[in-house]
């Protein structure tokens, strides 16, 4: 028996989240104690929810009648780019704080980049729930551009932000320069995500829905394999190095302390 694209595409993607959703919970529940959080809880929400979004498919590909099924699977596979920009917003707060924390403009563009990407989910959770309704079209259409152009204005923020910091690296901590770097590096890949979702909501959201190329759930399956799931999951994968690398990092600097503590207890 022939297996459609869509249903293809969620197995791929059941099959690669299945083993990264227990690393991401690992890593956040290790790095815990740290903060900023924001760093490590969103990539464990985001593995979750790209699983379930996988499993979902599967059986909405065998049900498609069901609105209920529709609506939760269209909404589980349009939330990709807040758990991630809610994950690089955390690196960047990371860095600033503990290079630039005096400043107060700092912490209130930091709140105010978290304010907005809690707005746009928002956004994006009120237009699921009015897909598959022919009447609540131009709503749905209208709340989901509007929570894309916030998103486009937070990518944008941290983009400009991981630029400045780049450009600026003699004045940070060469324990986070790496941090810098490559959430500098994750911004491209977050591009080509958010530039699917653009494209998706200005073509695909409404009536077009369900001939749309763009739509994740009725379109096409390519497209938003490679433009929507690969960049996502190399994003991912960025991600947990870092969290990676943080526990690693983390756990050095305990070491050294104990034992300074220990030489200084040893000398007095």
């Amino acid at each position: 028996m022939a297996v459609n694209p869509h249903t293809a595409a969620a197995i791929a993607q059941v099959a690669a989240y299945a083993p990264m959703a227990p690393i991401t919970t690992y890593l956040m529940i290790r790095n815990w104690r740290w903060r900023p959080r924001t760093a490590w809880y969103p990539p464990a929400a985001f593995s979750a929810i790209r699983l379930a979004g996988g499993v979902l498919t599967i059986i909405e590909q065998q049900n498609q009648s069901n609105r209920t099924l529709i609506i939760t699977t269209i909404v589980l596979l349009n939330i990709g780019l807040i758990p991630l920009l809610l994950t690089l917003l955390g690196y960047a707060r990371l860095v600033l704080e503990n290079n630039f924390g005096d400043y107060k403009r700092v912490k209130l563009f930091l709140l105010t980049l978290k304010i907005s990407l809690l707005a746009a989910a928002g956004l994006l959770g009120a237009a699921g729930g009015y897909a598959g309704q022919p009447e609540s079209a131009n709503l749905q259409s209208t709340l989901s551009k509007a929570a894309y152009a916030l998103f486009s204005l937070v990518l944008a923020a941290l983009i400009a932000s991981f630029i400045g910091l780049s450009l600026n690296q003699r004045g940070i901590n060469p324990a986070h320069r790496l941090y810098v770097t490559w959430g500098l590096v994750s911004t491209l890949p977050l591009c080509v995500r958010a530039a699917y979702g653009i494209i998706g909501v200005a073509v695909a959201s409404g009536t077009n829905m369900l001939t749309s190329t763009w739509s994740p759930l009725f379109g096409s399956a390519t497209a938003f394999g490679l433009m929507g799931l690969l960049p996502e999951y190399i994003v991912l994968c960025i991600y947990v190095c870092l969290s990676t690398h943080h526990l690693r990092a983390a756990k050095r600097e305990e070491v050294v302390e104990r034992r300074t503590k220990h030489r200084s207890s040893d000398v007095s």
